[in-house]
C-alpha cells in the first residue's frame, strides 16, 4: 500500500510532543529504515467551532497552511505546521488513509511545508 501523502493518526509520545492524547499527520517522506517524516495536522478551532487565536496567528505567518473545512473529512477546519518532525516509525502510525485532503493541497504541502 502506498502511504506517501496519506494521513495518519500517531500519539503525542512518538512526536516527541508532551502532552496526552495524539495528532492526525501527514506523511510526507518514507525512510529505507522503516521510519518517515510527517507534518503535523492541528485544530484551528476547538469543539464549539471557536477560533484559536493563537493558531490563527500562526496561518497568517505561513507557519501553518490551512486546509478549507470542505476539502477535508475532519470534524474541525484543520490546518498543516510547516515543521516536519522527522524519523517516526512507522508502526506507530495507526488508521492510514481514514482521513482525507483533496489532492490539490499535496503539492503545496510537499513543495513549501518544509
Amino acid at each position: 500500500m502506498k502511504i506517501k501523502n496519506k494521513i495518519g493518526y500517531c500519539n503525542n509520545r512518538a512526536l516527541n510532543i508532551n502532552k496526552d492524547g495524539g495528532h492526525y499527520v501527514y506523511i510526507r517522506k518514507i525512510n529505507n529504515n522503516g521510519t518517515c517524516d510527517v507534518n503535523v495536522i492541528t485544530s484551528l478551532e476547538d469543539e464549539n467551532s471557536r477560533f484559536n487565536l493563537r493558531k490563527l496567528r500562526q496561518v497568517k505567518r505561513g507557519n501553518t497552511y490551512a486546509i478549507p473545512k470542505y476539502d477535508a473529512n475532519f470534524s474541525r477546519w484543520s490546518g498543516v505546521n510547516k515543521t516536519p518532525i522527522r524519523d517516526v516509525k512507522l508502526t506507530s502510525i495507526k488508521n492510514i488513509g481514514c482521513k482525507r485532503i483533496k489532492k490539490r493541497h499535496n503539492f503545496f504541502i510537499g513543495k513549501f511545508m518544509q
